[in-house]
């Protein structure tokens, strides 16, 4: 399903360069008018057998399932989201797969995660896989620490912290062993243009959406199972639809034999490419968010629908998804781990969807309380 998108609008600032004769970033997104969005692609091939079945059977990740009574409409929805259900206060592990793609354009830009990014001095890799997406940090939502642990695992604690508080439930990612690099060839029809730093090895990527994903998915299908989520990194990677440029990430589910493999796309990126502030982990956080809390995207005939909400982050209109990342897309906060300051991006929580109680930290509907009260009806 695509989603309809409100650009972020770069105010024009006239032609301005960075200390190391790099461009600006409103003047570079404005330039090549971009607009920095999130997407999901529908399932594909995924048979309509039980879905309990196919947990059971250890041919997909760990998840649950439950349904809720909107007020706001009276209707009942049914959703999977991974891991144990947070009434029981249980802990959940989800293996992923670390893989980094190493991108050969043919201008002969190579955009190489195992270096350093804009202005840095330590691969891309290591930020990216070394972050407090995949290791544990202190974490305060809304006034209440949630604990000390990974930033998904955070959010997924303090959305449902009604529940969570005092108990062990976890949603918790831990690698199948060391990052592989890999290198591989841009699809034919992709372009690399420049970036905000120098050389060709900062260049921006873009590769048509479709041809993108079917090179993740053959990456995917080589190295993980569908019990697994693949991490495939990629460094100022961004797909294009219809030669419009940028989808930061997208994720989606697809049919193996006997199974179900789920998947997480983002682009771990420079800072200064877009107004808004999206630069490393932040695309990365809202995928994976969206990954743990809307893993299947139409499959089973369950496609984790909620009433209609709209008019606010990327969306323009109204769209009845549990995409967690989408009403506050480009709105991050800022986590210091290991010498660095990183950018996730905030999320809603699932009582802002369906319009029920918060049982989210301070009674708030988003991890920063951007979203203080539920939305209302949508039109």
């Amino acid at each position: 399903m695509r989603k309809t998108i409100l650009a972020f609008t770069a105010a024009v600032l006239g032609t301005s360069f960075l200390g190391n004769g790099a461009v600006s970033a409103a003047t570079l997104a404005e330039q090549h008018h971009w607009t920095p969005v999130f997407t999901t692609l529908p399932a594909r091939n995924v048979f309509l057998r039980s879905p309990i079945r196919q947990k059971a059977f250890g041919t997909t990740i760990p998840f649950y399932t439950s349904t809720v009574k909107s007020p706001l409409n009276n209707t009942t929805y049914t959703y999977d989201i991974v891991g144990a259900n947070p009434t029981t206060g249980s802990s959940t592990t989800v293996t992923y797969v670390p893989l980094a793609i190493r991108v050969h354009f043919s201008n002969g830009a190579v955009l190489d995660p195992s270096q350093p990014g804009c202005g840095d001095t330590v691969s891309v890799e290591n930020r990216f896989f070394g972050s407090p997406l995949f290791n544990p940090v202190s974490l305060v939502s809304n006034g209440v620490n949630v604990g000390t642990t990974q930033i998904i695992d955070g959010f997924q604690r303090a959305e449902f912290w009604k529940y969570a508080n005092g108990t062990n439930y976890h949603v918790l990612l831990s690698a199948s062993g060391a990052p592989k690099l890999i290198d591989v060839t841009a699809p034919s029809g992709s372009t690399a243009v420049a970036g905000v730093c120098s050389g060709s090895n900062h260049d921006i990527g873009e590769i048509d959406i479709n041809a993108y994903d079917s090179l993740i998915r053959s990456i995917a299908g080589q190295y993980a199972t569908p019990t697994q989520l693949p991490i495939i990194l990629s460094y100022n990677v961004f797909q294009t639809q219809s030669g419009q440029c940028c989808i930061l990430g997208y994720h989606s589910a697809y049919g193996v034999s006997g199974g179900t493999q789920t998947y997480s796309v983002g682009a771990y990126n420079d800072a200064g490419i877009f107004s808004a502030p999206i630069e490393d982990i932040h695309a990365w956080t809202h995928e994976i968010g969206e990954w743990a809390n809307d893993p299947f995207v139409q499959a089973f005939n369950r496609d984790n629908s909620t009433p209609s909400w709209g008019h606010v982050g990327q969306v323009s209109t109204c769209q009845s998804n549990l995409e967690v990342g989408d009403p506050l897309t480009g709105t991050p906060f800022l986590v210091s781990y290991n010498g660095f300051t990183y950018h996730p991006q905030e999320l809603a929580f699932f009582s802002w969807f369906y319009r029920t109680a918060s049982t989210g930290t301070g009674g708030k509907f988003s991890f920063e309380g951007t979203f203080a009260s539920a939305q209302g009806r949508c039109r």
